[in-house]
Order: structure tokens, then sequence, then C-alpha cells
């Protein structure tokens, strides 16, 4: 009777309540340094952040007969004030730079018109002359769907690099016609004091989304919260299918309230029982996706390609599913929390679905590389925002999600038949007994 009674004082030592007090808190720090330290993003973690220039002025001819392009002096000019790669300005045609906002890659583009430099001689003409004032307009194309935060980082950088060109650009134009004023090109009119700070602000800046956000996706919000639930479908779904087929067959017992059971043990190997979890989840993969097709039907969402949704929602399901039941039957409990660092507490905030990647610190960048959520945030986003095409995020999502599938399968299955070779069963021991 005494060493039943040290047998459960033992258990009931430091060792059960340091252990979990530990585990809990190293997930709990680890995921606080996650979530808040990807929030709290700076300027400084911006690198190679993608926004095209197209330099579509065709130039002009003075009145001495010079030809000038103002449009290639404020590209040298963004790119002189752009330094230390934060930003990536590659210079496209029009038609280029749309082509790259529609696959999302790219957040953004500074369009010079054709006219700029015509209409900043004529500018320079019309303050001296007291005719109309016309000043060019440089547009600033956003691409929120591309992420949604990325709008107000490019409409930041284009504020300031376009009010620094306009400064520089302004300056020349008041030297221009203060020279012409002192040489008496101007017939004996003088730069009135309006007329200076019309050429000192000459051109003017306006920004326009590339395309509208349409109503029913949560203002560019949907793709990442979808892919969040594809997520969550496979890695809770996965634990709940796991623990209740484990129950079924008397490897843990049943709780429901005060009743507890414990059926007999079923004897069935750790592949078998793998094998039965896999088919299990891979048959809810169908029912769940299915289900979110028509609750985001139901929600008013838009959804051009239903089917192709409903194809990437069965595959990321099965993925995530496939794997978190590995790494469960090869760890047991220790697996459930790498499962939860692996889906939830390091895949979540290196999604890239609020923040781009690039004006987040480098460590989220580095995480999304393998990171499960990120690649179905990008079949997502392609499927709702950007035609479901291959380029545009899709086929990443695609083979990501099969490798994932691939791999789980084999080491899932290398690891359990090795388990089961070396006698290594799923039932008390005598001792336990």
């Amino acid at each position: 009777m005494a060493d039943g009674k040290d047998s459960t004082k033992s258990r009931l030592g430091p060792r059960m309540w340091l252990m979990p007090s530990i585990l809990v808190s190293v997930v709990m720090a680890v995921l606080a340094a996650m979530y808040l330290g990807g929030m709290v993003s700076s300027p400084d973690d911006i690198d190679d952040f993608p926004i095209a220039i197209v330099n579509a002025d065709t130039g002009a001819t003075t009145a001495t007969g010079q030809h000038v392009n103002v449009g290639e002096q404020i590209v040298d000019n963004l790119r002189k004030n752009t330094t230390g790669g934060k930003f990536d300005l590659h210079t496209l045609s029009l038609a280029d730079a749309k082509s790259e906002m529609g696959k999302a890659k790219t957040y953004g583009a500074i369009v010079l018109p054709r006219d700029l430099s015509r209409k900043l001689a004529t500018l320079s003409t019309a303050v001296t002359s007291n005719g109309s004032v016309e000043r060019p307009v440089v547009t600033v194309y956003t691409n929120q769907l591309a992420s949604t935060s990325s709008a107000s980082i490019v409409t930041s950088f284009a504020n300031q690099a376009l009010a620094r060109a306009n400064q520089e650009v302004g300056k020349e134009l008041v030297t221009t016609v203060t020279s012409a004023e002192t040489a008496g090109a101007t017939q004996g009119r003088s730069l009135s004091q309006t007329a200076r700070l019309v050429l000192s602000d000459p051109m003017n800046t306006q920004i326009t989304p590339f395309q509208n956000v349409p109503d029913g996706t949560g203002n560019g919000m949907s793709a990442m919260y979808y892919a969040l639930l594809l997520v969550m479908a496979g890695f809770t779904g996965s634990l709940i299918a796991s623990n209740l087929v484990d129950a079924s067959l008397g490897f843990i017992p049943t709780e429901m309230g005060p009743l507890y059971r414990l059926e007999g043990n079923s004897g069935r190997s750790r592949l078998a029982t793998l094998a039965m979890k896999w088919a299990l989840m891979t048959g809810t993969a169908v029912v769940v996706a299915t289900v979110y097709v028509g609750v985001a039907h139901w929600a008013s969402m838009p959804l051009e390609h239903p089917w192709t949704l409903w194809m990437l929602s069965v595959l990321a399901i099965t993925a995530v599913a496939v794997v978190v039941q590995s790494i469960l039957a090869l760890l047991g409990g220790l697996g459930m929390v790498v499962n939860l660092f692996l889906f939830i507490v390091l895949s979540v905030p290196s999604s890239g679905g609020t923040t781009p990647l690039e004006a987040s610190p480098s460590f989220l960048r580095f995480l999304a590389s393998f990171e499960p959520m990120h690649q179905i945030y990008l079949g997502t986003r392609s499927v709702l925002y950007f035609g479901a095409t291959w380029d545009t995020g899709l086929g990443r999502a695609v083979i990501a999600c099969l490798t994932a599938v691939v791999l789980g399968v084999l080491v899932g299955f290398f690891g359990t038949r090795s388990y089961d070779r070396k006698g290594m069963v799923r039932h008390a021991t005598p001792e336990e007994a």
C-alpha cells in the first residue's frame, strides 16, 4: 500500500507541474514574438518591394530648339533617391506594368504621361502670358488585391518620391523662366509670385487603384481568411479525427462529461491506424471543401472559379492533414506541439496575407519559403482575385500541396512501419497495466 502512495506522490511531484508550465510558456512566448513582431514591422523591414515605373513621356522641344525629356529626369531622380535596396523600381511599358499587377507580381506603378514634357513647356509659357494653366498629371496605381496593406506603402513612397521630383522639376522651370526674363525673352513680362508658385509645383499626382476591390471580399482580406480556414480544417480536423479514431480502436479513453469509457485494444498496427486516419481526412476534405464553397456563395463572395477553388481546397486540406497525421503518428503527444508551431504559430504571421512579405521582417520572409499557409494563400488569392492562372500563385500552391502529400505519406509510411517492425505496439505494458 505504501508503494502505491509513493508512486502517486512521485507522479504529483515537481515534474508534473514544471513540464506543462515550461511548455505552455515557451509556446505562448514564441506565439507573441511571431504575431506582435510581424505586426509591428517598420519601414526598415522593407526589402525589394516591387514598384513599376512607366515613362511614357515622348519629350518636347524648347523655344531654343533643345529636345528635353522630363520623364527620363524624373526616373533618374527616383532611382537616385531610392537607395539601400528597399524598393525594386523596374522600368516597364504601361501594358507590361498592368500585366504584372494583374498577376500580383508588383504592388503598384508610377506612370509618367506621354505629354509630360510638352505640358511642362506649355506651363512655362502660360504662367508668363496669363494664359490657362494645365498641370500634367502623374498617375500612381495601387494593387490592393495583391496585399491589403501594399496600397498604403505604394502611396507613401510615391508621395515622397514624386514630391522630391516635383521640387527638382519646379526649380528647373523657375530658373529657366527667370533666365529668359533676364534675357528679355518674355517681352518685358515679369514672373509674378503666383506664377512662381505654380512653376514650383508643376505636376499633380493622382492615386488610383489598378482594379477596384470587389464587394464581398472583405476589402481584399477574403483570400487570407479562406487560406486560414483551409489550414485550420486540415490541422484542427486531424486532431479531432485522430482522437476519435484512437478512442474507437481502444488506444485512448473516450470521455464525455462524467462518462469515461475505454474500448478493448484493437491491436491494429501503427501503419494501419495511420492509413485509416489518412483515408478518413481525405474523405472529410471533400466534404469540408464543399461546405466552404457553399458558405462562401451564401456569404456573397465573388466566385468566378468555384470548381477550381473547390479542388484547391480539397488538395490543401488533404495536404495539411496528411502531414499533421504523420507527425502525430511519429511523435505522439509531442506531435501536437510540433504541429501547432508548424501550422499556426509560425505559419499565420508568415502568410503574407495582411502585410506583404517584402515589408515584413526577414525571419518571416524566410519562414514563408516553406510554411504551408503562405503557399495556400497564394493559391486562394489567385483563384479569388487573379483569374486562377498558373503563374499568379495557383501553380506554386498546387506544387507545394502535392509535395507535402508525397513527403507526408513517405515519412509516415516508413516511420510507422519501422515502429511496427521493432515491436513498438500501441498497448499498455505489463507494468502500466
